[in-house]
């Protein structure tokens, strides 16, 4: 029995792991798959937990990577087999809602950036000028200026101070992506800051094109699975002798029913 990534693998041999391989083919397959499934989510545990615990300290605002985290079975009836994954589910395919107004969500399947943590990001060029207003004229603000003023001088007015109000450098904001959030400046002066605060919301200006750096490989599911090796492969002999026992437990209870029901056949 191995279980791998990217080359690093828990083997497991000896005597008593063969023979209980063997024992599984005298089952039915379907029954061996079944019951090697069960054994292999109990063994796969550690895994989930280490993993778990990893990303909470790298959790961002949503919350949506360690809600991805599952293990999951697949069995295969036909082979007498089964496989236990541990990860992040696919991304994107279940209910999910606004996280804080934006266009990002939370879900049980929203960690689009497990691939990124993963393996790291290139950097990034806020290369493009903004030249949306910081505010707009409100409604009101227009009905007193065309009133006092005309609607003539009233737009041409307007005009300049949208000149003015014009942002006239290099944004990177997290306003699109998680939505509303206010600016202020800080007590010492100069530096604006955001509330709520980062990672929840984020806001840099600058007259030149602004340089993100991209992040390092965090590298959680290869942490995880080096935390936990030891322990899935201390778990996976006894979880497999479980699931014999509870195999050959089912196929005896079918072969007591199946007695019951001839049984019961000879008295009718």
């Amino acid at each position: 029995m191995a279980a791998s990534y990217k080359g690093a693998q828990i083997k497991i041999e000896g005597p008593d792991l063969f023979a209980i391989r063997e024992q599984f083919k005298r089952l039915p397959r379907n029954i061996a798959a079944r019951v090697i499934g069960a054994g292999l989510r109990r063994a796969a545990a550690p895994g989930e937990k280490a993993l778990k615990s990893i990303v909470s300290q790298m959790q961002g605002p949503t919350g949506n990577l360690r809600r991805a985290i599952k293990t999951i079975v697949k069995r295969y009836p036909r082979d007498g087999a089964a496989v236990a994954v541990v990860g992040f589910v696919k991304a994107g395919t279940g209910k999910s809602k606004s996280a804080q107004g934006g266009k990002v969500k939370k879900g049980p399947d929203r960690a689009f950036h497990q691939f990124w943590l993963e393996f790291g990001t290139r950097d990034r060029l806020v290369g493009t000028a903004a030249t949306t207003p910081y505010a707009r004229s409100s409604r009101a603000e227009n009905r007193r200026l065309r009133k006092s003023l005309g609607a003539k001088q009233a737009r041409e007015l307007k005009e300049q101070t949208q000149a003015v109000r014009q942002q006239g450098g290099y944004i990177a904001s997290s306003f699109n992506k998680l939505g509303p959030f206010v600016l202020k400046k800080s007590k010492g002066g100069g530096r604006v800051q955001t509330t709520p605060g980062y990672p929840k919301a984020f806001f840099k200006k600058s007259a030149t094109p602004i340089h993100i750096r991209g992040i390092d490989a965090q590298r959680p599911v290869h942490a995880a699975f080096e935390m936990s090796r030891a322990a899935i492969a201390a778990n996976l002999e006894s979880e497999m002798k479980k699931a014999l026992e509870n195999g050959q437990k089912i196929m005896a209870d079918m072969a007591m029913r199946a007695a019951q029901m001839r049984d019961l056949g000879r008295h009718l």
